[in-house]
């Protein structure tokens, strides 16, 4: 933590902010009741150590050691954490610093008459110095800083680190959408990655036990600290393969608990597991890395675990639901294929059967009479033509004249029809309707 305690600055700073306090100095604060009359006892615990203590006067202690000059009036820096508005109008954080690889956090209080006098919202990563007093709050046996004035310097050391990780990642298409794997339906065993004795172990085992009870396998590492990266890290790859899914994840804290998970040695770990993986870290409001690169991000590890199996209750609501439909096709299909068997059954009865056939047989009687019918009128009118053109032949029959007692004369198989085809001696036959003449022309005469 970074105290500032000279310098013109300052002093500037320590009188702007004294010239507001004297405005609220009567509003006595819940953690201002420490302040103890001159007529409350003073509390020695060093001259009777075999008594037996209690509590509070064990905080009142406390209180009177920390209430000294040093602590009172005070500028000090550090980057703004686990802020979270409060309808009440005050501002409620953390002030945390990284030196040496460790981080140190002191809680930070805002009354709502100085916060209103602010000219910006402070957020969570801001860098700022606050200016204040150390109190303590005996019930709770917790000092925190009262800040009356609060100066930005900028984004905190932290979330420029993970914005920094983030970016990078980004860039190297880590939180890519199309290389996330699905997540198994029916998975048989569960990894979960957390501390071992954590609440997020117990929430995941529990839900997991109540909705769809499968074999889960541990694998244990530290999940805030700052070694805790690597332990996230190895038991990610310690358990990758052994099981169908992943739970990587804890319960909820403040953004130094959830550092670790923003490591970019987590992120890679997750990114490069053949396994899919759901991250839970924190409550709902909270977001790492890890949840980028994860399969799928659930806002906490009791949601994990819901998206890791299926709720049996409800696949047996489902399989009902089936049922029932299945069974309402198979009747709505018997109950049509019966009703088309006894419309069958009724048009195959013997006095229906008969009626068919006699219908049948009259309709074949029907088309016997008119092709009968059609076949007389064909043969009339065939034998009438046929009589017509006999007729014809008979008449041109040149022979026909010699039935009336003529006759025809021919000369060398021609037919004389002139005396002026004759000649004296000529050879003739007559021909009569009872037989032939053969004579000879020994006279012409022709007519005039």
């Amino acid at each position: 933590m970074d105290w500032f305690g000279t310098g013109d600055a300052v002093e500037n700073g320590k009188k702007e902010a004294r010239s507001k306090t004297s405005r609220t100095a009567k509003a006595k604060t819940p953690l201002q009741y420490a302040e103890q009359s001159k007529d409350e006892p003073a509390y020695d615990l060093t001259g009777d150590r075999d008594r037996i203590k209690t509590v509070s006067e064990i905080s009142s202690v406390i209180s009177r050691l920390l209430d000294i000059d040093a602590l009172k009036d005070l500028w000090v820096e550090g980057e703004i954490t686990n802020h979270r508005p409060h309808p009440s109008g005050h501002l409620y954080f953390s002030l945390a610093e990284i030196k040496r690889g460790e981080t140190y956090v002191i809680q930070a209080v805002m009354w709502k008459s100085y916060a209103r006098e602010l000219g910006f919202e402070p957020k969570n990563g801001d860098r700022v110095r606050l200016y204040g007093s150390v109190e303590v709050y005996e019930p709770h046996g917790k000092y925190q800083f009262i800040a009356r004035e609060i100066v930005p310097c900028g984004q905190g050391d932290k979330h420029l680190l993970v914005a920094k990780w983030k970016e990078q990642l980004y860039r190297e298409g880590i939180f890519d959408d199309d290389r996330k794997k699905p997540i198994p339906k029916f998975p048989e065993k569960v990894g979960v990655v957390t501390a071992a004795g954590g609440a997020a172990r117990r929430d995941i085992e529990n839900i997991i036990s109540r909705r769809f009870p499968v074999e889960i396998i541990l694998s244990p590492a530290a999940v805030q600290g700052d070694n805790a990266h690597t332990e996230i890290a190895q038991a990610i790859r310690r358990i990758d393969g052994m099981v169908d899914v992943i739970i990587v994840g804890r319960g909820g804290g403040s953004f130094e608990d959830l550092f670790e998970f923003n490591h970019p040695e987590v992120v890679m770990a997750v990114y490069n597991c053949k396994t899919p993986i759901i991250s839970a870290v924190g409550h709902q409001i909270d977001t790492t890395l890890c949840d980028f690169a994860a399969d799928i991000s659930a806002p906490t590890p009791s949601a994990a675990a819901e998206l890791a199996v299926p709720d049996i209750a409800e696949l047996l609501k489902e399989l009902a639901y089936l049922r029932k439909n299945l069974v309402n096709s198979l009747e709505t299909r018997f109950e049509r294929e019966h009703d088309n068997l006894e419309n069958l059954r009724l048009r195959l009865r013997p006095n229906r059967l008969a009626k068919i056939i006699n219908t049948r047989q009259e309709t074949a009687a029907q088309l016997a009479l008119r092709l009968r019918n059609a076949i007389t009128q064909k043969l009339r009118n065939e034998r009438a033509e046929l009589n017509l053109l006999k007729t014809g032949l008979e008449l041109g029959n040149p022979k026909l004249p010699l039935k009336k007692g003529y006759c025809m004369v021919t000369a060398g198989g021609h037919i004389i029809r002139t005396v002026k085809d004759l000649k004296i001696d000529t050879e003739i036959s007559i021909e009569l309707t009872d037989g032939t003449a053969d004579a000879k022309v020994t006279k012409i005469t022709e007519k005039k």
